[in-house]
């Protein structure tokens, strides 16, 4: 069994609010529970799951499922749920003031078809079902760069078939990094194995066609604030 992160505020109350005096925002995650999951399973999951697919504009066959991997404070999918209000969003984060900061937003702005939970990447099978999921989307991971951490990154060989059998068809995998050698590692896994095929490829998104409908992220933002290094970019169907 895997290890899940303790629910101290109602396990062990004097416990948690020593916590809280040195990160108020473990207990701000609460303030929002319509839209984020500070302590997921699979059951609260799906409770609100079916809220939010309840409110998403689009009809079943034509409404498509997103989850992003790492939303920080969700600039890039509250973009992309403001523009596709006809679609469903998962937004999968760790730190606790980035996920208070996105819970802010969505909640000031009204956006109805987000639902935000504090978990990790590689446990999403723990919440959907295979043939789910239309767009993955992975923005600026953390590369692991030093060769023996390389393990922890979360795009890999084996996460890339474990998440093949959740993809509808033409569901696709969307990766933005700044770290070159990582995004050289992935394409040539995805030109390997023949469970994907790359659509759109570009090692400097800002500078390339693909930067017309690119939506900026956090990171993206503090980049071009430093001179706009080059951003990688691909996107991969799941075949």
């Amino acid at each position: 069994m895997r290890y899940r992160p303790k629910n101290y505020r109602d396990e062990n109350p004097e416990v948690f609010s020593q916590l809280v005096k040195n990160n108020p925002y473990m207990a701000r995650v609460y303030d929002f529970p319509e839209l984020l999951i500070p302590h997921p399973t699979p059951e609260n999951f799906q409770q609100l799951w079916t809220n939010i697919i309840k409110e998403t504009s689009g009809a079943a066959p034509s409404r498509k499922i997103h989850l992003e991997i790492g939303c920080g404070s969700g600039r890039y999918l509250i973009e992309w749920a403001q523009e596709n209000q006809q679609d469903a969003f998962i937004g999968l984060e760790l730190r606790f003031k980035r996920l208070v900061l996105a819970a802010k937003k969505i909640e000031r702005q009204n956006i109805r078809n987000i639902l935000l939970m504090r978990e990790h990447g590689e446990f999403i099978d723990e919440y959907l079902s295979h043939n789910s999921i239309d767009c993955l989307h992975i923005n600026f991971p953390d590369p692991w760069s030093k060769k023996t951490r390389r393990k922890h990154r979360i795009l890999s060989t084996d996460f890339l078939a474990k998440m093949h059998p959740f993809f509808r068809p033409k569901g696709e995998l969307r990766f933005k990094t700044d770290h070159l050698e990582y995004f050289e590692t992935i394409t040539d896994i995805l030109k390997e194995i023949d469970t994907y095929k790359i659509a759109e490829h570009t090692a400097d998104l800002h500078r390339s066609n693909y930067n017309e409908n690119n939506i900026l992220t956090e990171f993206e933002m503090l980049f071009k604030s430093k001179g706009n290094p080059p951003i990688a970019f691909l996107r991969a169907e799941a075949l």
